[in-house]
């Protein structure tokens, strides 16, 4: 029993001493390490609250400059806007000039750099007339508060409404279907046919049947030379029609040139045909033409006859006949040749006369 008891006290013995050198082994290993870990913690904490500072101190740098540059950028003035020269607007009930004022005063605000607060304000002093009177309607009914506030597309709304109503763009879109190139030029109808084409997207609104609608707006003599299907877009079926009129212009220019000359080759060259052929005339002693040979002589005519045209007898031709006649060149008598005409010597005769007087 006694035995048994000490082996018992020798084993807690044992592992009280195993703990107490576990316990000590662990303590001097955190002292060890605790001095590192710490600082690899105060290095993290570090780092991130480094990066926060900075970006914080750039969207501060941010902010001031934008802010510095909004007081160093001038503000637009009314008298800034007024030199981009924006157009009038008089109240004329016709969505097409309506849509163009609009257009121009977008324009201007954007060359003139126009804060959005004054867009408003700045573009209604361009109303007159009948425009003028709506806006003053339209402002008391809306209240002072109100127009200070108001931007350009909540002024834009009221005001296409008024000046665009849909009984005129119904007018615009019957004149876009009837409209047809008489004596206009290329450029003038394909700008009647582009301010009509904002108002009819609902009747053409695909780039084909755009393209379709122009070529048949166009000339006949425009059409036979145009092929609208082998254009993609109507920029380009408009250049052809341009190059279609150029070359019709050319066409005229060189058709004028042509009638020119034939006019004066024909007057000179006729006038020599006409004195030569009375020569001839004349000199043959004023006989008729033949039908069957085509020359003036006298007596029968034996051209397609067989034989001799001197003696008419056949087996020898005129030109080696055995009894040749004599005949005269001028007056085309026979027995006599042209040194003895009597005619060529009166002609002559009265030649020297009138040399004399």
């Amino acid at each position: 029993m006694a035995s048994g008891g000490k082996t018992d006290t020798t084993e807690r013995i044992t592992r009280n001493e195993l703990n107490k050198i576990i316990s000590n082994e662990v303590v001097k290993a955190l002292d060890a390490n605790v001095s590192k870990l710490a600082q690899e913690v105060e290095n993290q904490v570090l780092v991130r609250v480094e990066t926060m500072v900075t970006n914080k101190v750039d969207e501060l740098k941010e902010m001031i400059t934008g802010i510095q540059g909004k007081k160093d950028a001038r503000r637009c003035t009314y008298k800034d806007f007024m030199a981009c020269k924006p157009s009038t607007y008089s109240g004329e009930i016709d969505p097409i000039e309506c849509q163009r004022w609009i257009a121009n005063m977008e324009g201007v605000f954007l060359r003139s750099h126009c804060d959005k607060e004054d867009q408003v304000m700045f573009a209604t002093g361009q109303l007159l007339r009948r425009a003028k009177d709506w806006w003053d309607t339209y402002s008391k009914e809306i209240g002072e508060e109100r127009v200070q506030t108001l931007t350009w597309q909540e002024f834009k709304q009221p005001f296409t409404k008024y000046h665009c109503p849909q009984s005129a763009v119904d007018r615009i879109q019957e004149d876009f279907l009837r409209l047809r190139q008489k004596d206009e030029s290329v450029d003038e109808i394909t700008n009647t046919f582009l301010d009509q084409l904002k108002f009819c997207e609902e009747i053409v609104g695909t780039e084909r049947k755009k393209i379709i609608r122009y070529h048949g707006m166009l000339k006949a003599e425009y059409r036979e030379f145009i092929t609208p299907s082998k254009c993609e877009t109507l920029d380009e079926i408009i250049d052809l029609a341009r190059d279609r009129e150029i070359e019709i212009k050319r066409q005229a220019e060189r058709g004028e040139k042509r009638q020119v000359e034939k006019g004066s080759t024909q007057g000179s060259s006729k006038k020599p045909k006409i004195n030569e052929q009375g020569k001839k005339e004349s000199s043959k002693g004023g006989f008729p033409r033949r039908k069957t040979c085509g020359k003036p002589h006298s007596g029968e005519c034996l051209l397609g006859k067989k034989g001799c045209y001197n003696c008419g007898q056949e087996g020898h031709p005129y030109y080696n006949c055995p009894n040749p006649k004599r005949v005269c060149y001028n007056c085309n008598e026979s027995g006599l040749v042209k040194a003895e005409c009597p005619k060529l010597k009166q002609g002559v005769k009265k030649e020297g006369r009138t040399r004399q007087n």
